[in-house]
């Protein structure tokens, strides 16, 4: 066991009721560890000089003070360290990643954020996305999942339409929308942000909390259903207000096609990584090759499904690929470990890119007057959410605690709002369609905007705080002592089918 592990699995009041030599011990421990975290930290920085220098020496002035590149790179250095020193306490680094995009956004004597383009914006954060979807297909538990699968399509479904209805008809009164952009407003608003969600919950399922029961699997498998949903919704309502020259039955049509694309992609490639590279064994070989199959796979199903303008069938196929593949690679536990830790590097790198952009998505200037009554519409939606939400997860063995947790954590928005929410806007201004239709448009707009800022901080905090308040923290020895147990059946299985053959 790594010196790391074991001293966060002694607690200090341990330590106390032991004798001198344990403490001295412990004391030992954490001035090791401390030394350690020093060590890392001059080596990332010491990375990111050789980064620096190899990108000036190949690309010259194209990355010194006004280039994208330097304003990129500025902004993921000082959202990680940001990130640091938020974990101090005890809050999720995500927190300070997302105040520090806002912060480079809308400070007028930062002037680095305009040369940042929307395309790259947008490709980072998706490929920052994918590496998270990624973690989390390798971190789900089939049990758990087969037995929850009813409660998954509740939870996916019914917080979704609820917040989508309520917001429909509340925005239509106090914000004076037509029915239809009223209902693409509900839409924008009711998705979940996985990007938000899934690192609070897989840092739970690390810390064996709340694994016994399912829940980090059963919010991570609901919340990139619910977000395909959303994305429907939103999509058919852009159509129908905007007449955005595709066809309503093609919209829908690709509605149904999305997650069913994304599950086939999934499935496989999932089962194609079973039998790639082709090594007899889980040698050195096999674990590079799953790795980087792994990621140029959920890349390739993430950007092609927008190339191909079905968007929502991305993230079902990197979360689905992940899983299925985890299924063969878990017949060796420390395989599966190997890979989920080299995901978990690739995630630090790119990290600070997908929350300090999608805290720059958030721009003061896109603050309308009408703010008072738009936070009175998303507060309303909130608090039917999560009661819905409490409902939906009724009959999956639940106490009242962990219903409590998972209508909590199904509260953070960010990527989707990020991503759908200047579109019309977008639309109306390149298609100059008046000032009326842009007045309508940036209502959307400005909802998206406060859903981020309300709900992201707070949503992601609260997983953090309340999740080991609420959730039982489980045995870290159970995986392996089942996988164990697996193995032994495994064995019993093969000896006594090879003494009945020998008696026959």
């Amino acid at each position: 066991m790594e010196l790391e592990s074991m001293c966060d699995e002694v607690p200090d009041e341990i330590h106390k009721d032991l004798g001198s030599s344990h403490r001295s011990e412990s004391k030992f421990c954490h001035m090791v560890l401390g030394k350690r975290k020093v060590m890392l930290a001059v080596s990332q920085l010491l990375v990111l000089f050789f980064l620096c220098a190899s990108l000036y020496g190949i690309l010259g002035s194209d990355v010194l003070l006004r280039s994208e590149i330097f304003a990129l790179l500025l902004l993921s250095v000082i959202a990680h360290i940001a990130g640091k020193v938020v974990s101090l306490i005890k809050l999720p680094p995500l927190i300070g990643m997302l105040i520090i995009g806002f912060l480079f956004r809308n400070l007028p004597f930062i002037p680095f954020y305009k040369n940042i383009s929307i395309r790259w914006a947008t490709t980072l954060r998706a490929s920052a996305f994918v590496i998270i979807l990624l973690k989390a297909g390798l971190g789900l538990d089939a049990e758990k999942l087969k037995s929850l699968k009813l409660i998954v399509f509740q939870l996916a479904f019914s917080p979704c339409i609820v917040e989508a209805m309520v917001i429909s008809i509340t925005s239509h009164f106090l914000l004076n929308l037509p029915w239809t952009w009223a209902i693409m407003l509900g839409f924008v608003i009711s998705a979940v942000s996985p990007a938000v969600v899934v690192p609070g919950l897989l840092n739970l399922q690390d810390r064996s909390i709340g694994i016994k029961k399912g829940i980090p699997t059963l919010v991570i498998a609901a919340a990139s259903v619910d977000d395909i949903l959303a994305i429907t919704g939103f999509t058919i309502m852009f159509s129908v207000s905007l007449s955005a020259g595709s066809n309503l039955w093609i919209t829908l049509l690709k509605g149904i096609l999305e997650p069913v694309g994304g599950l086939t992609y999934g499935i496989l490639f999932g089962v194609t990584f079973w039998i790639l590279p082709g090594s007899q064994s889980f040698s050195s070989t096999s674990l590079f090759y799953h790795v980087i199959l792994l990621c140029l796979g959920g890349f390739a199903g993430m950007f092609l499904s927008k190339r191909l303008e079905i968007a929502g069938a991305g993230p079902m196929a990197c979360l689905v690929m992940a899983f299925v593949a985890s299924l063969h690679w878990k017949k060796d536990i420390q395989h599966l470990e190997s890979i989920e830790k080299t995901i978990g590097v690739v995630w630090i790198i790119l990290q600070p890119f997908l929350f300090s952009l999608i805290g720059a998505e958030v721009s003061v200037q896109n603050l309308q007057s009408n703010l008072g009554n738009t936070i009175l519409v998303l507060l309303i939606a909130l608090a039917f959410r999560i009661v819905t939400a409490m409902f939906a997860s009724f009959g999956g063995d639940f106490n009242l605690k962990e219903n409590i947790f998972i209508a909590v954590a199904w509260l953070p928005k960010a990527t989707v709002q990020a991503a759908v929410g200047p579109q019309a806007l977008d639309y109306v201004l390149t298609n100059n369609m008046g000032k009326e239709m842009e007045d309508l448009a940036q209502k959307i707009l400005t909802g998206a905007v406060l859903s981020i800022i309300m709900t992201a901080p707070i949503g992601a905090a609260l997983i953090a705080i309340l999740g080991p308040l609420l959730l039982s923290h489980d045995n870290k020895t159970d995986k392996k002592e089942l996988n164990q147990l697996e193995e032994n059946v495994n064995k019993d299985e093969s000896r006594s089918d090879f003494d009945v053959s020998n008696q026959a």
